[in-house]
């Protein structure tokens, strides 16, 4: 008779409704799924635990579900105590989901372990996955070899293979150009150009990346640079200087800064860039634009690294990444890294035209010279370009006043000098006689043209700090938008330190220190403090926001590390490990003095285990600095930089000039159309796939 009962009250409780929901909303972005809508347990005490995504009856996803309120919900049924009813799901697919449509099923775990499906509008159960991108065999292997190659020629000079004749850099410097020319042939990016392919994309094409995913946050580079580039190749004829497929009356494409447009003028050869565009198809002129800036700016910097400091080598190749790679250049599409390859290769080439002995020399020099110089004009971001004009000017000087003994003024020096004034002068006069109305009008603008009265003294007290913070922060946009969080590892307490030190051992002042040392006091008391505006107006720092200085200042700072970290002229004890540890327990009190002066908004947003282990992180550097452990402290350093950046690049490959085909005629617009509103992508993307 007991067993009658149970069982009667089995099929009672079966027949009974567990629960209720419905799903009112499915996307399908790349290979990833979103399914949301709302679910509820019949019985208030049994709570749900767990959601079960299946597609074509697989179990794709069984885990937590996000909750949030759904007071409609509550309001429809009657039920206040399904105010809280709302579920999402994010998930990515399992790769072996292939593309095509499949038959979507969600169902709600219980605590109790009851199951029970959720409602779908027919028109949502059935969901088309997209081919997932995957690079061609060919590419793949072009990609690992232009990884592996500078990889392994950091190594092999230290085995015994390696033959005693050549020098040991020179595996080095071979493997960066052939890396270069592999990924330009594979055609890899890391635009975030897929983010304009997205729906409701007017093209038939997307370009999803391999890896990672594309950065709302480099809206320049994806939203302007990129499609307006592209809208050269297409205009009739190409490389226009006035794009008349852009704007009423057409757009001047020589004032676009950064990178540059592809335009079929002199100033051109000043754009390194976009020479790309004239030599290769659509998609390789895009892996040129993208990789220049990245291995160029790289390169140069060891370059400078090594002949400025006299660091070895490969200490010199980990700073110099520290440098070109650092968050701040990657949260703006590596154009900082761009501004630094001239920086680098006007600074070395100033240097050895100095040296130079033979009139050919000093001409091969001057024109680098005059190159780097026009080249980093045409940029046209003041707000870098003049903080680091001021950086590298005393820099230039006080080398030349060390090298005081090596070198003297003559034939060879004359000459360099008037053939470096002569092409900058020739490439920026080109320049100016097209672009001279654009710029007129420009400065009739509030922004750019009428931003020019700045004073400083408005950065957070924290400044010193973000940088650290940047492997959570260069990947969220809450508590900071990305790009603004981004920055170098700033350390500045021990470097003033150890420049100190040096001097107090060496009884005198090393002129290129100072030279770097006076630009840091110079530039954060413009941050700090702020400048009057008739100094800030006559040294052109009233075009420079104190938000913009993270990079002078970090290229100063790692300047300077690597001054201390190479063996000095005149060797000195280094610092006894007490100097070292109180060093790095003033870090760890200036950082908390920072931290105590964030904004709660900001503050409250961050992991307190990211905060405690930057703050950690910052005072081991500090010591490992100090005792000069190069290995240890480039193995911290390094390793911070590359957790933050890594994981932030998109990697993939944009389609040929001949795939992007429209998905349907565009609006019926004049021949002069108007530039869109901001935010309205895809006008862009028509004017980059032509008339």
């Amino acid at each position: 008779m007991l067993g009658w009962t149970l069982l009667a009250l089995g099929v009672a409780t079966a027949a009974a409704p567990m629960g209720h929901g419905y799903v009112d909303r499915v996307q399908v972005d790349g290979r990833q799924l979103t399914v949301a809508g709302w679910a509820a347990s019949e019985r208030p005490e049994v709570f749900i635990t767990a959601a079960i995504v299946r597609l074509d009856g697989r179990t794709v996803y069984r885990g937590r579900v996000q909750r949030h309120e759904r007071p409609d919900v509550a309001a429809a049924t009657g039920r206040p105590d399904w105010g809280g009813s709302g579920i999402s799901v994010r998930l990515a697919l399992p790769r072996d989901i292939g593309p095509g449509t499949h038959t979507l099923e969600v169902e709600m775990q219980r605590s109790d372990g009851q199951i029970f499906a959720l409602a779908i509008t027919p028109s949502l159960r059935q969901i088309t996955i997209p081919a997932s991108p995957k690079p061609s065999p060919m590419v793949l292997l072009a990609l690992l070899l232009a990884v592996a190659l500078p990889l392994a020629a950091l190594v092999l000079p230290s085995t015994s293979a390696w033959p005693r004749s050549w020098p040991p850099p020179l595996a080095f410097v071979v493997a960066l150009p052939v890396s270069f020319m592999l990924l330009v042939a594979s055609g890899a990016t890391g635009s975030s150009v897929a983010l304009l392919l997205r729906p409701p994309a007017v093209t038939v094409e997307r370009a999803e990346p391999w890896l990672g995913s594309p950065q709302f946050v480099r809206s320049d580079e994806w939203e302007v640079i990129t499609p307006l580039a592209m809208a050269q190749a297409t205009h009739t004829p190409p490389w226009p200087i006035v794009n008349h497929n852009l704007g009423e009356d057409g757009q001047n494409m020589l004032v676009i800064g950064m990178t540059g447009m592809p335009v079929a003028h002199a100033s051109t050869l000043a754009k390194p860039a976009t020479w790309g565009w004239f030599a290769f198809d659509q998609r390789r002129a895009l892996a040129w634009a993208w990789w220049l800036p990245v291995l160029g700016g790289f390169a140069a910097c060891w370059a400078l690294l090594m002949r400025l400091t006299r660091l070895a080598w490969r200490p010199a190749a980990a700073l110099a990444a520290g440098l070109a790679w650092a968050p701040y250049s990657a949260g703006f599409s590596f154009w900082p890294s761009y501004l630094l390859l001239f920086v680098a290769l006007g600074l070395l080439a100033f240097d050895r035209l100095l040296h130079a002995r033979r009139a050919a020399a000093g001409l091969a020099w001057g024109a680098l010279l005059g190159w780097s110089a026009a080249a980093y004009a045409l940029v046209l971001y003041p707000a870098w370009q003049i903080s680091l004009a001021w950086l590298c000017a005393p820099l230039a000087l006080a080398w030349a006043w060390r090298e005081r003994a090596h070198w003297r003024w003559g034939a060879a020096q004359t000459l360099g000098a008037l053939a470096g004034v002569l092409l900058a002068g020739l490439l920026l006069l080109a320049w100016w006689l097209d672009a001279r109305d654009a710029v007129a009008v420009m400065q009739g603008t509030i922004y750019p043209g009428q931003r020019a009265t700045e004073a400083g003294g408005d950065i957070d007290r924290w400044f010193e700090l973000k940088g650290w913070l940047n492997p959570f922060t260069l990947h969220v946009n809450t508590p900071m938008v990305s790009s603004e969080a981004a920055s170098f590892q700033f350390l500045w307490l021990p470097t003033l330190a150890l420049v100190l030190w040096r001097w107090w051992q060496a009884r005198r002042i090393e002129p290129v220190s100072l030279a770097l040392l006076a630009f840091m006091a110079f530039a954060l008391t413009f941050q700090f403090i702020g400048f009057a505006p008739l100094l800030a107006r006559v040294t052109g720092w009233g075009s420079v926001t104190s938000y913009r200085l993270d990079l002078a200042l970090g290229t100063a700072q790692l300047l300077l590390i690597a001054w201390w970290l190479a063996p000095a002229s005149e060797p000195a004890p280094l610092p006894r490990p007490g100097p070292a540890v109180a060093l790095a327990l003033a870090v760890l009190a200036l950082a908390g003095c920072e931290l105590s002066t964030m904004p709660l908004d900001i503050r409250d947003g961050l992991p307190a285990g990211l905060v405690l282990g930057a703050m950690l992180a910052m005072a081991a550097c500090a010591a490992l600095l100090v005792l000069r452990r190069t290995g240890a402290f480039i193995a911290l350093y390094g390793g911070w930089t590359l957790a933050a950046v890594l994981p932030f690049h998109p990697l993939g490959q944009a389609p040929p000039a001949s795939a992007w085909r429209r998905r349907s005629a565009p609006p019926a617009w004049p021949r002069h159309r108007p530039t869109p509103p901001a935010g309205a992508a895809w006008p862009w993307w028509v004017r980059a796939t032509g008339p």
